[in-house]
């Protein structure tokens, strides 16, 4: 298991971060996904590749997180907010900034979203995410280049409005 775990841990934390914020959250969806990878080790198939029935385990378990913190965060804010006193306007415009940046990359579509966080985010080479994803490399890079595009126009789009929503002194 150690092996394994030496092996696969990288690309699991990188799966599971293209769902998940909180570093915390990333690795408890890493442990989980290796325990679930353990529990069910009778139902692979050796015939077939290891890393992608390992890969869809991680994934299927950082969605599972996503979708309770999902359900958490709405029925947290559904309730009355506490009071928050506003930082400087610079922390004030880098968090906006993160904030567009997390809302366009959780925009989307899922394939280019775990590509894109996979190659561009934590640096992971074509063919690693190709295996990694169960694709083709040439398929990696069309999405990949899908999400930069939309990406970029999300952002132009965002900035624009920034734009036209100051109010002058």
């Amino acid at each position: 298991m150690e092996q394994l775990v030496r092996r696969y841990l990288r690309a699991i934390h990188a799966i599971a971060a293209s769902y998940l914020l909180e570093p915390a959250d990333i690795e408890d969806a890493a442990q989980e996904s290796f325990l679930r990878a353990l529990g069910a080790i009778e139902a692979y198939d050796p015939g077939r590749p290891f890393a992608p029935w390992l890969y869809q385990i991680a994934r299927n378990v950082a969605r599972k997180r996503l979708a309770v913190w999902s359900r958490w965060q709405e029925e947290r804010l559904s309730g009355e907010l506490p009071s928050r006193q506003p930082g400087p306007d610079e922390v004030l415009d880098r968090s906006e900034i993160r904030a567009r940046v997390d809302a366009a990359i959780a925009r989307l579509p899922e394939r280019q979203r775990t590509a894109f966080r996979l190659c561009d985010v934590e640096g992971y080479r074509t063919d690693e995410v190709a295996e990694v994803m169960g694709l083709s490399p040439g398929t990696v890079r069309s999405h990949v280049h899908h999400a930069r595009k939309a990406l970029r126009s999300a952002l132009a789009e965002g900035r624009a409005e920034g734009k036209n929503r100051r109010i002058a002194p």
